[in-house]
C-alpha cells in the first residue's frame, strides 16, 4: 500500500466530485480542492494525520477513464489488413479477411498490449467487443480474453460482449444457446445492426433472449451517413414494447446526425423513453464516414450528442478501434478520445459539461457505481495531468500525466518534461 498523499490546492472538476470542501471556479466547470491518498482511497484531508504534501497549484486531478467501447480482438492488426480507404465496408470486409491470423497466441500478444497501453494512460475500465461467429466456448478471442480478465483483475475491470450479426436470431435455438454461453461468461448481449436488418421480430426476441438470460444489451447501431438507417428508432420502440429489466446501449447512432429535424426529434424523444444510453465513438466515425479515394469528406461522422444530452440522454465518448483496419492511429488514451470529441462535435465552449462522458457516464453503462466520480473512501483511482485549466489540458500535445491505481503511481507515461513531476516536489506536511 502506498503512502499516504496530499494534494494541497488541485483542480477538479465539479460535476465529478463529492464530498469535498470546493473553491469554485465556474467559467470552465473546475473548481480547488485539498484531497488526500490514504489507504487506497480518496480521503478527507482533515482525517489525514501524516502524509507527503504536494503543491498542487498547477494540476488537474480526475477519476480514473472509462472506456466503454473497444475491440481488443482487433486492435494492432492494421499492417497485416491494411486500412480501408472507402469507408465502412471495405473495413469490414478487410478485418474479415483476417479473421483466419487470430490464433490464440496472437491475440494474447496483442490483448496485452492493448491493456498495457490503456492502463498506462490512465484507464481504469473498458468494455470489449468480440467477434462470434460460432459459439463463445469455440472462440480463441473469448478463451484468450477469459485468461486476460483474470490476469488484469487487479489492474483493470474489463467487460465483454458478443458481436454478432443480427440475423442470427433468425434461428431461434442456436441463439439462446449462444446467450446461455455469454451469460456463464458475465457478458453482454451484442449484435451489428446493418442497414435493413433490424425488424420488429428479430428485436423482439432479441430483448426476450435478453431478459430470460439477464443480460445486457449492447449494439452497434445505424453506422451510416444514411438518413433512412432506422435501426435506432425501431430500437427504441421494442424496447419500450418490452418488459426488458436491464440496461440497453447502442454504439455509433451516426445517422441520427443527418435526419431531418422533425424525425431527428421524434426519435430522440422515443431513445430518452427507452432509456437507451449512446455511445458515440469520434476518432473511428470521424475517420471512416464519408471516407473517398477521391474526395475530402464534406460530413461528420459522429452522432448528434448535444441533442441528445439535452434530452436527459447519457452520453459516452470511447475508443472504439485501435490501429485496425477500420482506423489505423489510436493508442487507448481517453483524453486523445475526448480532444477528438470536443473537435468534430464543436464542444469547445462547453467541455467542462463533457467530462462526465469519459468517466461517470460509462462507468454508470457499464454498472460501476463508484467509478468516475471522486469521493472519499472511493478507490482512489486518478490521473493527474500537468494543466492549471481546461484550455491547458485540450492544448498541449504532451501532456504529462501521473497515473495512480488504489493510491499507488504506476509509472509515468507520455511526458513532456519529467522534471515536472520530480519527487523533489514533495515535502513532509
Amino acid at each position: 500500500m502506498a503512502p499516504p498523499l496530499l494534494f494541497r490546492n488541485i483542480a477538479v472538476v465539479t460535476a465529478l466530485t463529492q464530498g469535498f470542501a470546493l473553491r469554485h471556479d465556474e467559467a470552465e466547470g473546475l473548481s480547488r480542492s485539498d484531497i488526500a491518498f490514504v489507504d487506497g482511497r480518496f480521503c478527507d484531508p482533515r482525517d489525514v494525520s501524516d502524509a507527503c504534501s504536494v503543491d498542487a497549484g498547477e494540476m488537474l486531478l480526475m477519476p480514473g477513464f472509462v472506456d466503454c467501447h473497444v475491440h481488443l480482438d482487433k486492435a494492432y492488426t492494421a499492417r497485416r489488413t491494411g486500412v480501408s480507404r472507402a469507408g465502412l465496408d471495405e473495413a469490414v470486409r478487410l478485418a474479415m479477411a483476417d479473421f483466419g491470423n487470430r490464433s490464440e497466441e496472437d491475440l494474447d500478444q496483442r490483448m496485452d498490449r492493448a491493456l498495457a497501453r490503456a492502463f498506462a494512460n490512465g484507464t481504469m475500465a473498458l468494455r470489449t467487443h468480440l467477434d462470434t461467429p460460432d459459439l463463445p466456448s469455440r472462440s480463441a478471442a473469448w478463451k484468450v480474453f477469459e485468461t486476460k480478465r483474470r490476469a488484469w483483475a487487479d489492474r483493470l475491470v474489463i467487460q465483454p460482449v458478443a458481436l454478432m450479426a443480427l440475423s442470427r436470431l433468425d434461428d431461434g435455438a442456436d441463439f439462446d444457446r449462444r446467450a446461455g454461453e455469454i451469460a456463464e461468461r458475465n457478458g453482454i448481449l451484442g449484435a451489428f445492426v446493418s442497414a435493413g436488418s433490424a425488424t420488429s421480430e428479430r428485436l423482439d426476441r432479441l430483448f426476450a433472449v435478453a431478459e430470460r438470460h439477464r443480460l445486457d444489451i449492447d449494439l452497434h447501431v445505424d453506422e451510416t451517413l444514411d438518413a433512412e438507417a432506422e435501426g435506432l428508432s425501431l430500437l427504441a420502440d421494442a424496447r419500450l414494447r418490452s418488459d426488458f429489466s436491464g440496461r440497453v446501449t447502442a454504439g455509433h447512432c451516426c445517422a441520427l446526425a443527418h435526419k431531418d429535424q422533425e424525425v431527428l426529434a421524434d426519435t430522440i424523444r422515443r431513445v430518452a423513453s427507452a432509456r437507451i444510453d449512446i455511445v458515440s465513438l469520434p476518432m473511428t466515425n470521424g475517420y471512416l464516414q464519408d471516407a473517398s479515394l477521391e474526395c475530402t469528406p464534406r460530413l461528420r461522422g459522429i452522432a448528434p450528442v448535444k441533442e441528445l444530452a439535452k434530452a436527459g440522454i447519457r452520453i459516452a465518448f470511447a475508443s472504439d478501434n485501435v490501429q485496425d483496419a477500420f482506423f489505423p492511429f489510436g493508442d487507448f488514451d481517453m483524453l486523445q478520445v475526448l480532444r477528438q470529441a470536443v473537435l468534430l462535435g464543436q464542444l469547445d465552449c462547453m467541455a467542462g459539461d463533457w467530462l462526465s462522458s469519459v468517466f461517470s457516464q460509462p462507468a454508470a453503462i457499464m454498472g460501476l457505481n463508484q467509478a468516475g466520480r471522486i469521493a472519499p473512501n472511493a478507490p482512489a483511482d486518478a490521473v493527474i495531468f500537468e494543466a492549471g485549466s481546461l484550455i491547458d489540458l485540450f492544448s498541449k500535445p504532451c501532456l504529462a500525466r501521473r497515473v495512480f491505481r488504489a493510491g499507488s503511481e504506476i509509472a509515468a507515461t507520455t511526458i513532456s518534461d519529467p522534471t515536472q513531476f520530480s519527487k523533489e516536489r514533495l515535502k513532509r506536511a
